[in-house]
């Protein structure tokens, strides 16, 4: 006689055992995300570690980077692994958390490591702003930046409502501009149709890839961000017209914010809807009566700067740095630098044309499928045909392409991060197969770490030429405040904050030309290029006019201006010392301030009215 067991009793409010496929599902779910959490932690810890590192490092050729030590590119690099893997493990609640801690360890420094923020033309942006606060209005006589005030008003209102100052927004701008930014690279993946795990890494891709520097406190990094929302909503139009109405106000915003992106908006817009993406088909008439119709309505405006087109291809191509190489002696770091940015855009935009390309032989899909993200991306090249933008606008052209670069090269390098679904399906490939699709996985994770470290090197190379004092932000205002506005404030190379306060608008119309440098009359005078100050000749002939006009000038030089001309190579060794000397020989100029990081030369007027008659 056979006896059956029985069944195992359960007692009540008990759980019954989870059978065993669901632990191993259970154990196989903790697996994906234990490793690149993990690897995270780590990054974060070594970040953390490097901080006090980057905040005490001392001036070095090659920027921060070379100057702090290596905690902070292994905690980038580690990062940038944990990304990687936790993509290919399809994690994408980690993946999420590795891109935000990506972006705020690589761009955090800006605001922990300095005293003030970075750039001192940043702080060109701050006059305008004070102007609104405290005025209520715009002086369209005065600057460009008074007639399109979209960006002014925003943090004006700000300052208003909150109580807080443009200088506090100003040091954590960079970090909010850059997460908006990948954040609206996020949307327009997702708009165009990507996973949520494809749509991350073109977020990611974006972030790392993004060297331009764009990012400071200005209405190019809010009129961007923005611009990439419109196009999120423009790609969204074909399912939901009602995105297109969104839009609408979106562009019209950007508009008034900033001279450039409404145009490459309306070049990208027009060729989508040529291809039928659009809905409705007549949106690019309304965003062109916007578009067109401001800028008619300050033609005047735009036409003291030159000629609105420029149809000078080289010209427009040839970009601020090319010219400093041209007219300076840039240093090592720069050169090097230089470099490094040159091969981010390379690995970019070949990535992307390849891509394109291959699509197009291959012919797997509709060629207008391929056409649509090659329009976000090419696009900005039309601003070549047009415009130079002041020597930058190919640092813009690929600012502009990054975000559609990602809308191609994302699903193809989400395929190689992930390599094959190993359940169910690698017992059916041979061993070479999987050998090869694990280095490909090796490679995708090789690639974005470098394109990553690159980046870092890039955006923080020139950080000693770009470092600015609460000491000089402190005398620039003082002298706007407490000069007289008819004061020329002569800078021997860029490195002091100017125009911070609404008093600039006083000195403006006394001489738009009021806080130009030595460094734009060595490129712009006759006999100025290469001056190496060796003769007090041309100097003294600068003061005798300068006294014969009646004219009160200040001189300053800080310690960023000295770091800035050796990066940058503005004037040639030694030239900057000798200059000093020519000030400090000549009875005319008086110190007036002196401290380890500035000097302050003031013209006397009435020393040098003296000595004319003396003599």
């Amino acid at each position: 006689m056979t006896t059956t067991a029985a069944p195992p009793q359960v007692r009540a409010g008990s759980t019954a055992p989870a059978a065993p496929s669901a632990r191993s599902s259970r154990s196989r779910e903790s697996r994906r995300w234990l490793l690149p959490l993990g690897i995270l932690i780590v990054a974060i810890v070594t970040w953390a570690f490097a901080l006090p590192t980057l905040r005490s490092a001392q001036w070095n050729l090659f920027g921060l980077i070379a100057a702090s030590g290596p905690l902070f590119p292994v905690s980038v690099a580690l990062a940038s692994v944990s990304f990687c893997v936790a993509i290919a493990r399809r994690s994408t609640p980690v993946a999420t958390t590795a891109l935000v801690a990506t972006v705020l360890m690589m761009r955090l420094p800006t605001a922990l490591a300095t005293d003030a923020p970075l750039y001192s033309w940043t702080y060109k942006h701050f006059g305008p702003i004070d102007y609104i606060q405290r005025f209520g209005s715009v002086d369209v006589t005065a600057d460009i930046y008074h007639n399109w005030p979209g960006a002014f008003a925003l943090f004006a209102w700000v300052n208003t409502i909150t109580g807080s100052e443009t200088i506090v927004i100003a040091q954590w701008f960079t970090v909010a501009s850059q997460l908006a930014f990948t954040a609206a690279v996020y949307f327009l993946a997702r708009s165009y149709g990507f996973g949520a795990s494809t749509a991350l890494v073109a977020a990611f891709g974006a972030h790392i890839a993004n060297w331009v520097g764009q990012d400071y406190l200005s209405p190019q990094a809010i009129g961007f961000a923005l611009g990439i929302v419109v196009l999120a909503l423009v790609l969204a139009s074909k399912r939901s017209v009602a995105a297109s109405w969104v839009a609408v106000p979106v562009f019209a915003a950007i508009v008034v914010t900033h001279q450039l992106t409404p145009y490459w908006l309306l070049a990208a817009v027009l060729l989508l809807t040529l291809l039928g993406r659009v809905r409705p088909r007549y949106l690019i008439i309304i965003f062109a009566v916007i578009a067109i119709g401001y800028m008619l309505m300050h033609m005047s405006v735009l036409t003291q700067f030159g000629r609105l087109l420029n149809f000078n291809l080289f010209g427009n191509v040839m970009t601020t740095t090319a010219r400093n190489d041209l007219l300076g002696s840039p240093s090592i770091g720069q050169v090097v630098n230089s470099w490094v940015a040159r091969s981010i855009t390379a690995v970019v935009w070949g990535s992307a044309v390849t891509v394109t390309l291959v699509r197009l032989f291959r012919r797997r899909q509709p060629w207008r499928d391929t056409a649509v993200p090659a329009v976000v991306a090419f696009s900005p090249i039309l601003i070549l045909l047009a415009q130079g933008y002041g020597g930058e606008a190919l640092f813009r052209v690929f600012l502009y392409s990054i975000p559609g670069c990602m809308l191609i090269v994302a699903p193809g390098l989400t395929r190689m991060m992930r390599g094959p679904v190993t359940e169910g399906v690698t017992t059916s490939l041979n061993r070479a197969a999987a050998a090869g699709a694990r280095a490909t996985q090796v490679l995708a994770t090789a690639v974005v770490t470098l394109v990553a470290l690159a980046s870092i090197q890039t955006s923080y190379g020139g950080w000693f030429a770009n470092l600015v004092t609460p000491e000089s932000v402190r005398l620039t205002t003082q002298v706007l405040t407490e000069e007289d506005p008819s004061t020329l404030t002569i800078g021997v190379a860029p490195g002091a904050p100017g125009r911070l306060v609404a008093e600039y608008v006083n000195f403006l119309k006394a001489d738009e030309l009021f806080d130009s440098g030595i460094d734009m009359w060595l490129t712009s005078w006759p006999g100025w290029e290469n001056e190496e100050f060796a003769n007090p000749r041309r100097v003294n002939r600068l003061t005798d006019s300068l006294v014969a006009e009646g004219r009160p000038a200040i001189v300053v030089i800080t310690e960023q201006m000295r770091a800035y001309s050796t990066y940058y190579g503005t004037l040639p060794d030694g030239a900057l010392d000798r200059f000093e000397g020519i000030l400090e020989d000549d009875s005319r100029w008086e110190l007036t301030y002196q401290s380890d990081q500035t000097i302050v030369y003031r013209l006397n007027l009435q020393s040098g009215a003296d000595d004319g008659a003396e003599g």
